[in-house]
């Protein structure tokens, strides 16, 4: 397979290597020269950055939390005082 690099030093990625290495507009691509060859590889996108916002709009787990914290506290307390 060949490309070539634009003036702007843009290289188009053939479909079928897109498609078999999934990628999509927008995906990060790190590149290296090693003795005489270029090589680009995915970078992996960040799974944190995907999951952000991801419970939305749901319940809100950090009370859920506290709230099953503190009936842990009391539940030991309870034991305690016996």
């Amino acid at each position: 397979m060949k490309t070539t690099l634009s003036a702007k030093r843009q290289v188009s990625i053939p479909k079928r290597v897109c498609d078999q290495l999934e990628l999509e507009p927008g995906s990060r691509i790190a590149w290296e020269a090693t003795d005489g060859k270029l090589v680009g590889r995915p970078v992996p996108t960040n799974v944190l950055e995907k999951l952000t916002g991801i419970h939305k709009g749901g319940p809100d787990l950090v009370a859920g939390l506290l709230k099953q914290r503190r009936e842990d506290r009391e539940r030991e307390d309870r034991k305690l005082a016996r």
